[in-house]
């Protein structure tokens, strides 16, 4: 009920707009939901070449910059029991579908307080997400920036992490306060 409150929308919205404008790509705010990560808000990027993922698209968390964020906070059996419920989705050439390969990746995810995305969800996309934390020190959401890869690399996206994360923080005393 927090998250959908209308003036809090508002105000996430503007924080959106502010890091999406500073990146010059789109950027997202997604929750986690029964069978993926949710897309709660987004702010389009300018750019008329831009990976249409409409707020409501649920995306898989084992492949996704925001779905491997949320992964990265779970206590190990809820992890194990996410990853094993059914088989984990090939969605491209970059997709790790090994659960042992899946968890180094979410332990370094972990240790750097940030997660990505590189053409692991979708060829040609690239995407990097950090955490937004509730007022228990537990996650909300995600806020994410992506891209093309004909525009901006993942190293490049990477780049931009201190926006993202300025405007995790924003998120963040906006919905501890």
């Amino acid at each position: 009920s927090t998250m959908s409150s209308e003036h809090l929308r508002t105000a996430r919205l503007t924080i959106l707009r502010g890091v999406a404008e500073e990146i010059g790509e789109t950027c997202n705010l997604a929750t986690p939901d029964r069978e993926g990560m949710t897309y709660l808000d987004r702010v389009e990027t300018e750019w008329p070449l831009r990976i249409q993922l409409p707020i409501g698209t649920q995306v898989p968390f084992h492949c996704t910059a925001s779905g491997k964020m949320y992964l990265s906070t779970l206590r190990p059996h809820v992890l194990r029991s996410i990853l094993t419920a059914r088989p984990l989705e090939e969605r491209t050439e970059g997709t790790l579908t090994d659960i042992e390969r899946i968890k180094t990746e979410l332990e370094a995810t972990r240790q750097r307080g940030y997660s990505t995305d590189n053409e692991e969800f979708m060829a040609g996309m690239t995407a990097v997400a950090v955490p937004v934390w509730d007022g228990n020190g537990k996650l909300l959401a995600t806020l994410s920036a992506h891209a093309p890869m004909q525009r901006r690399t993942l190293t490049q996206l990477m780049d931009y992490l201190p926006a993202l994360r300025r405007g995790s923080e924003d998120l963040t005393k906006l919905h501890c306060a």
